[in-house]
């Protein structure tokens, strides 16, 4: 059923938002891909305005971020939203993230844990962010969606030996959608994975395992690791690499891959 309702709509998306209308649409279409049996398996959330923002459970609200984050990145790479505004958007989600999600630890958890626990959240989201942010413009093409494939392919594995449920399938499915947009390179090119594309996936690959992290006690080091897998990617947009783009890249997903090996012998 999951491969029915899950993966095929997400394969299809990629085959027709990207691959027909352009990598554009990228951001859109993983959000689509993901939201979609994000509701059908723990039920549709209420709006926004109706969820609590101190104490609500993390899920609806990472379907709404999940939601906007596709809406704003897709205008903002169709350049159909004003700069200033577009980086202003991504700015809020990205601070909003961590705090929403983690409402559940922070009920249980005093004052000064939960201000490091922010603190150390919105430093690592905000360094995972502005690295691929950085590497995207640095080197466009799949280098970034491909690493990211890898990413959350490992964060399936991580959140299916740990918390089991559907959370790992959500972050299959996210790992085979941005899979596939990378295969859409085989017939259209240039393939570009533009800032907004970026926002949507960062947004993907720490909500999921901050949602895992606030239902359960998930292992400390694995979970590291597999958060901050994403940043070797900022090393092909260092000076070293400013005549060397594509070095830089290759070298980035390297670093990810070995990450992503350490999280899997860690787990």
């Amino acid at each position: 059923m999951w491969v029915l309702f899950g993966v095929l709509p997400a394969v299809a998306l990629m085959l027709v938002g990207v691959g027909v209308f352009g990598p554009r649409w990228l951001a859109i279409a993983v959000a689509v891909s993901i939201c979609v049996p994000f509701g059908m398996e723990y039920g549709w959330p209420d709006w926004f305005w109706q969820l609590d923002a101190m104490h609500g459970a993390p899920k609806p609200w990472l379907w709404w971020l999940l939601l906007f984050g596709g809406v704003i990145g897709s205008l903002y790479d169709r350049r159909w939203l004003p700069r200033q505004l577009g980086f202003g958007c991504e700015v809020v989600l990205v601070a909003l993230l961590p705090w929403l999600l983690s409402a559940p630890l922070r009920d249980d958890w005093s004052f000064e844990a939960s201000a490091a626990f922010l603190a150390a959240g919105w430093v690592v989201q905000t360094a995972i962010w502005w690295s691929l942010r950085r590497a995207a413009s640095a080197r466009e093409g799949m280098a970034v969606p491909l690493a990211m494939t890898i990413v959350l392919g490992v964060d399936a594995w991580f959140l299916r030996e740990n918390c089991g449920g559907a959370d790992w399938k959500l972050a299959g499915v996210a790992a085979i959608a941005l899979g596939f947009s990378v295969l859409t390179t085989c017939w259209v090119r240039p393939f570009v994975c533009g800032t907004g594309g970026v926002l949507l996936i960062t947004l993907a690959h720490t909500g999921l395992l901050l949602c895992g992290r606030s239902e359960r006690e998930l292992l400390q080091v694995p979970l590291v690791l597999a958060w901050c897998a994403p940043l070797p990617m900022l090393i092909g947009a260092t000076s070293w690499f400013k005549d060397a783009r594509t070095s830089g890249a290759v070298l980035g997903v390297v670093g990810v891959g070995t990450i992503a090996t350490c999280v899997v012998f860690a787990t």
